[in-house]
């Protein structure tokens, strides 16, 4: 329910990525680099695992590589004898290469000469390497060429150094990488860079001091984004950091001891800090940051009371402490004693051209016809950047005459900025105008998805009214989905309320200070004009105040929208009006609703964070709800009767550990979508789901970790597409389970570590497409399954054998995911499933005609196979192989006899941040002239795990249909993926004759996959 400020965040998650040998460095040199980086703020990845030697390097570790800036590899004595310290460091130097990744290596107590030469104790290593991967020796090779590529990059070496200065000319080089690099995040902001260059001197003088400096100046001049730049800018260079944005707005909300909560969570990085008020926050700050350097930005104070509570004298801070604190009124700066004071200048013509052309027209320049009217624009914006960019976003895409209308609107505004930037608004719809009312009051840092929910069931139409809202630059969107808006937009709307109130308190159409809610209670106020009231608890104010005045609810006759967060009001909703549209009580403390509370108009209801035992006694008439939502309600025990709210779409139990009853009329509700009961531990089991249940669509019960067996569905779930059982206690799956199942698209089965079996038969799932079954670490065998299903995940199924139902599947997964742990053999794997496949085909051949004749007879045959395993090595019976993403092959001159049977081709293939890829292959005939050159058709396949070996196989048939019987001498395989990052690193083709197949028989593929089950 709280608002907190959107922030939009890095293209990293880490900093710096740490590798190092564990067994040499981790409680040493490697623990006290990793402890100085920390202090620094500079954010860190370290592997904390001690894993077992041999087993295969982690998918999250990978990522971790991914989403770091930087790599710091600490070479120590044993490091090359880890094949898991090696296939990071490849991996490590992949990223280089694709994704730009810096890399430093640091020589611990070991000479660089010896990584690079591989001599030494990194010599044995690799003569230990090379007997065990006799027959993988290019992963060797692989390894050592990292290692010289990595020890040829400039770095560090200990020699006879003192650790500790060796770690601190680490770090401060590091610092100075980030300092650098942080410089591009400016690029956006037309003339802050200049504002920095004048605001950063007042600061080198201090080193030794805490220095306090403000920025102040009127809304939308840019203060806040001055200081969020200086922020992301110098953060890493202290010790702790926290930035604390809309004090202002924040404080009466929630109180000052949140805010402080916040800045301690932040610069201590501990989230379990809990602070009781105000006064224990001041001396937690005292005692906890004093001997801290911290830089700390305090955004948007506006009374002098904030600053003593968070930022009170300078000894509060460590030695070069930097405070900046950004307000529009330089008197509470005065009153703090705040000496420094930078006050942001109007941006002048040039950078003030430049960012509204950027909001207009995309570019720095106005467009032909614009120039004058651009002119024009610019001048009554007066340099302020929020009107440059609301007004350039108001104008994008209008003609030259809607241009002159809104100009002739700004001269009689005579420039007052509330006025320019209303035009924008009063350029809105009425319903888009109720939008940005709710959103400027109640909704600011909410995600997108909850207040579109919200607000379609007030009866907006939300979700295109936000995308309104957002081409106007009325409102912002960072990148957790939050919803923003400046505060002078804000403040706009606010007075929009108030000036369509008259100035009456009970004429306003929204409430959402405390105050102004109490002044209209006690003085009897309400009226019918009052649609929304947001009550956020606020220390100043005690519940009582409110209870004797509770009944003047009744007179708001068209409420439709009320917030209550954390208030303990016995009686708030007894006197609720009937016309009452959205319920969202987080902390709601009664164990039932009241049984007087009967809102018949009633949509959304949210009792998050309640003390519900349940809902309500018996049955309930609630006849339009659609959402109920009783996530967190640690104390409910039963869900109720909804026998009359029929129109239910929405059931949300998330996380209630004492909830043990659904009651069974759920399983009547014709109009119900989505049913999520996640990490609900004492829940057992589900009732009974009806034909009457039409309009399922997904069920989710995650975590529910004591449920055993699937729901029992007594008919034909014609909309249920969607199904998540993951981490339940499934040990089996009944063919009767499933058997209704027919509209099923999704399963998700992953992480059942009980499950032994799936049914033989899985037909009735004929719509399956996804079937998920990642971490079931029992399950011992796939059977048949629907020819409907494009994508298996069954990473981590160690029991799993390949099998003929593997075979069959592989020619339409797309795409198919890891089937054994990773390991040197993930290769071969994929070439006894192939072989498997092949042999199928041979026996086909004897029983029946030939292909073209069988395809003539009965339509399409099964003549193409492929199939993606997770690893990266090509298999060494690919008889041509190339680095890159081409190849080609000799034919000889009898290569196309009766006995050829077609092309098997295969890439290595290596994705970005486990990114989803399309990845196409085709295969090129070359002939004596250039009439006797053919392409094949195109052949797809789409990676998403990070490492992959794409296996596929061209028949010949498929063969002959795109190139005839054309003569050819050379075959040239390409593959392309469908962005401009190289991703195929390998590949290789081989033709495929009966006689391969008729050598490879189904005793030796057994005994290869015992082989690699062992391993």
């Amino acid at each position: 329910m709280s608002s907190p400020s959107p922030f939009s965040t890095p293209r990293w998650k880490y900093e710096v990525f740490l590798s190092f040998r564990g067994e040499d460095t981790r409680r040493g040199f490697t623990d006290h680099l990793y402890a100085a980086l920390k202090r620094k703020g500079i954010l860190t990845f370290r592997d904390d695992e001690e894993l077992e030697r041999g087993k295969s390097i982690s998918p999250e570790l990978l990522k971790a590589i991914e989403e770091s800036r930087f790599a710091i590899v600490v070479f120590s004595r044993n490091y090359a004898f880890s094949t898991w310290c090696l296939d990071e460091l490849a991996k490590i130097v992949r990223c280089m290469r694709e994704t730009g990744l810096t890399v430093w290596p640091v020589f611990y107590d070991v000479d660089p000469s010896n990584v690079r030469k591989q001599t030494g104790t990194f010599g044995e290593a690799f003569s230990e390497h090379e007997n065990r991967f006799t027959e993988n020796i290019k992963k060797v090779e692989i390894w050592r060429d990292a290692l010289r590529e990595v020890t040829n990059l400039s770095g560090w070496h200990l020699q006879d150094r003192h650790e500790s200065e060796f770690i601190q000319h680490i770090v401060e080089e590091m610092i100075e990488k980030l300092s650098s690099k942080s410089s591009s995040i400016t690029k956006n902001f037309i003339g802050v860079e200049s504002m920095v260059a004048k605001l950063i001197p007042s600061y080198l003088g201090f080193k030794n001091n805490v220095c306090m400096i403000g920025i102040y100046g009127m809304g939308g001049i840019g203060k806040t984004t001055l200081a969020r730049v200086v922020y992301d800018k110098f953060h890493s260079r202290f010790e702790g950091s926290s930035f604390i944005a809309n004090i202002r707005e924040d404080s009466k909300k929630h109180g000052l001891h949140r805010l402080q909560q916040q800045l301690l969570a932040d610069i201590l990085e501990d989230k379990n800090i809990d602070i009781r008020n105000v006064y224990e926050g001041v001396d937690m700050i005292k005692k906890r940051i004093c001997h801290r350097k911290v830089l700390l930005v305090i955004d948007d104070v506006n009374q002098l009371d904030q600053l003593e509570k968070l930022a009170g004298e300078q000894d509060w801070f460590g030695l070069g402490s930097w405070i900046i604190i950004t307000t529009r009124d330089e008197h509470v700066l005065v009153q703090h004693g705040v000496l420094k004071r930078y006050k942001p200048e109007l941006l002048n013509n040039d950078d003030a051209s430049k960012l509204f052309c950027l909001k207009a027209f995309k570019m720095e320049q106005p467009k032909e016809g614009y120039v004058q009217l651009s002119h024009k624009v610019v001048e009554y914006s007066n340099g302020l950047p929020l009107a440059l960019v609301t007004l350039g976003s108001f104008l994008v895409g209008r003609t030259t005459d809607e241009w002159k209308s809104a100009l002739d609107g700004f001269k009689k505004t005579k420039g007052e900025i509330f006025d320019v930037l209303k035009i924008s608004y009063d350029g809105l719809e009425e319903m888009w105008k109720e939008i940005f009312l709710d959103i400027a009051c109640f909704f600011r840092g909410w995600k997108k998805d909850s207040v579109i929910q919200i607000l379609e069931n007030c009866g907006f139409d939300a979700r295109i009214g936000i995308s309104v809202l957002l081409e106007k630059s009325l409102l912002t969107i960072n990148n957790y989905e939050a919803l923003g808006m400046h505060d002078l937009l804000i403040e706009m709307g606010e007075k929009i309320i108030r000036l369509e109130s008259g100035g009456k308190l009970g004429k306003q159409s929204r409430l959402w200070l405390v105050e102004d809610l109490l002044c209209v209670l006690e003085n009897d106020m309400a009226s019918e004009a009052i649609q929304a009231i947001a009550l956020y608890q606020n220390e100043n104010f005690k519940f009582e105040e409110f209870e004797e005045f509770l009944e003047v609810f009744s007179k708001m006759s068209n409420l439709r929208l009320l917030i209550i967060d954390g208030w303990r009001i016995p009686n708030a909703l007894n006197f609720a009006p009937n016309n009452l549209k959205c319920l969202l009580y987080q902390g709601y403390f009664l164990k039932c609703l009241p049984s007087c509370f009967q809102p018949k108009e009633l949509v959304h209801l949210n009792l998050c964070l309640s003390r519900c035992e349940y809902l309500w006694e018996g049955v309930k008439r609630l006849g339009k709800l659609k959402f109920i939502d009783l996530s967190f309600s640690k104390n409910l025990i039963r869900t109720p009767d909804f026998s009359e709210v029929p129109r239910l779409v929405q059931l949300k139990v998330v996380c209630c550990p004492n909830l043990v009853e659904i009651h069974p009329s759920i399983g009547q509700l014709s109009r119900l979508k989505w049913l999520e009961l996640r990490d609900c531990q004492s829940l057992t089991n589900l009732p009974s789901m009806s034909v009457e249940m039409k309009s399922l669509m997904a069920i989710r019960l995650t975590s529910c970790s004591k449920i055993s067996s699937l729901p029992k569905f007594t008919g034909i779930m014609k909309s249920l597409s969607e199904l998540y059982m993951n981490w339940t206690a499934i040990e089996k799956l009944a063919p009767s389970s499933i058997k209704y199942l027919t509209a099923l698209t999704l399963f998700d089965l992953s992480n059942c570590r009980n499950l032994e079996f799936l049914p033989c038969n899985m037909d009735n799932l004929r719509s399956l497409e996804k079937l998920i079954i990642f971490g079931c670490s029992r399950l011992k065998l796939l059977p048949s399954i629907p020819s409907t299903v494009r994508y298996i995940n069954a990473q981590c199924c160690y029991s799993i054998k390949p099998s003929p139902a593997l075979v069959k599947l592989s020619s339409s997964l797309q795409p198919y995911s890891q089937w054994f742990p990773y390991n040197e053999s993930s290769g071969e794997v994929a070439f006894t499933i192939l072989y498997l496949y092949l042999q199928g085909l041979l026996c086909r051949k004897t029983v029946n005609e030939t292909s073209t004749k069988r395809k003539e007879d009965e339509g399409e045959s099964i003549t193409e196979f492929h199939i993606i395993i997770h690893g990266f090595e090509i298999p060494s019976w690919i008889t041509h192989q190339s680095v890159g993403n081409s190849t080609s092959i000799e034919l000889p001159s009898n290569w196309c006899n009766c006995k050829w049977m077609g092309f098997a081709i295969c890439a290595s293939v290596s994705t970005r941040k486990w990114k989803t890829i399309g990845v196409r292959a085709r295969v090129i005939a070359l002939g004596d002239t250039p009439q006797n050159n053919y392409v094949s058709k195109l052949l797809f396949g789409t990676m998403s795990c990070e490492d992959s070996i794409w296996l596929l196989y061209l028949s010949r048939d498929n063969w002959f249909a795109t190139v005839g019987n054309g003569e050819c001498s050379q075959i040239k395989v390409i593959f392309e993926t469908d962005d401009s990052v190289p991703h195929v690193w390998e590949c290789g083709v081989s033709l495929v004759y009966e006689q391969d197949v008729d050598e490879f028989s189904q005793t030796n593929a057994q005994c290869l996959i015992e082989k690699l089950r062992r391993n």
